[in-house]
């Protein structure tokens, strides 16, 4: 089995690039199976215990960022949260502490279950992780500061928003160290699905 691990910053596109690279698969008859970090964290912010309750890590979110997180069912509103910790870097390191140890863990669980011949890990936080998250490649998406803006407010955020989690994020030199593979999405769509093509070459054997 090959595991595939997809980084980059907002706006860079890897997640795009994680879809198309299941496509490849798919398309020369490989079992593969894309797993998606932002949805398993998700699920661990809505997640309820079996007796009724609200999950430990939604308590603890809600305990150390108060109520106003919360929308008009009690849910975290992931949009508010990110307001309030991408301004702060040492509450960014607190909510990190609460939910990073079980999203790892369940990311490594699914990347290790034998339920495809290639596993796909889109995650944002790919590099950030480094070797707490167990893949065989790790492949960065990088892209024009400008770019990433202009995708990200064809998504609702405005302009301040985006520079304000990108300043949070992990900087793609740093990222660049420990990558295998380099994508560099500084063009259009077709653009990027050649270079998905190429990198399925490269992997596939």
């Amino acid at each position: 089995m090959i595991s595939i691990g997809i980084g980059g910053n907002i706006g860079s596109g890897k997640t795009t690039v994680a879809k198309e690279l299941v496509k490849c698969f798919e398309q020369n008859k490989y079992k593969v199976k894309l797993v998606d970090a932002d949805s398993i964290a998700w699920k661990l912010y809505k997640q309820t215990a079996v007796s009724g309750n609200r999950s430990i890590i939604y308590n603890k979110i809600v305990k150390t960022f108060g109520s106003s997180i919360l929308d008009k069912k009690n849910e975290i509103d992931r949009k508010k949260l990110g307001e309030i910790i991408f301004e702060n870097k040492k509450l960014l390191a607190k909510l990190n502490k609460i939910v990073h140890p079980a999203l790892i863990r369940q990311i490594n669980t699914a990347l290790k279950s034998k339920d495809a011949e290639a596993k796909i890990l889109d995650a944002a936080l790919l590099f950030f992780w480094g070797n707490k998250i167990n893949v065989k490649y790790r492949v960065l998406v990088t892209s024009p500061d400008k770019l990433k803006v202009a995708r990200m407010k064809n998504r609702g955020y405005n302009e301040i928003e985006v520079k304000s989690r990108l300043k949070q994020q992990m900087q793609e030199s740093q990222m660049e160290k420990s990558a295998d593979f380099i994508i560099n999405n500084d063009s259009n769509l077709n653009a990027l699905k050649n270079k998905v093509k190429l990198l399925y070459e490269i992997l596939k054997d």
